[in-house]
C-alpha cells in the first residue's frame, strides 16, 4: 500500500489515524500535510463507544457556537 493509498483510506473513514501513521511511517502532522496535498479532509469522528452520545452533543454545541459568531 502506498502512502497516498493509506491517506485515502483514512480520509474515507476506512482506517484510523493510528493505522494511517503505522502504514505510512509518518507522524500525525505529516499525515495532515499529506491529506492537504491530496486535497482530502480529516474524516468526521465516529462517536462510537460509551461516550458517543456525549461527544455527539458536544460537537453539536460547538458547531452551533461557531455558527453564532
Amino acid at each position: 500500500m502506498t502512502v497516498d493509498d493509506a491517506l485515502w483510506e483514512y480520509a474515507a473513514g476506512r482506517s484510523s489515524s493510528k493505522e494511517a501513521m503505522d502504514r505510512t511511517g509518518l507522524d500525525y502532522s505529516w499525515v495532515l500535510d499529506g491529506l492537504g496535498r491530496l486535497n482530502l479532509r480529516i474524516p468526521p469522528p465516529a462517536f462510537d463507544g460509551a461516550d458517543g452520545q456525549a461527544l455527539r452533543e458536544s460537537a453539536e454545541r460547538f458547531t452551533a457556537f461557531l455558527k453564532a459568531q
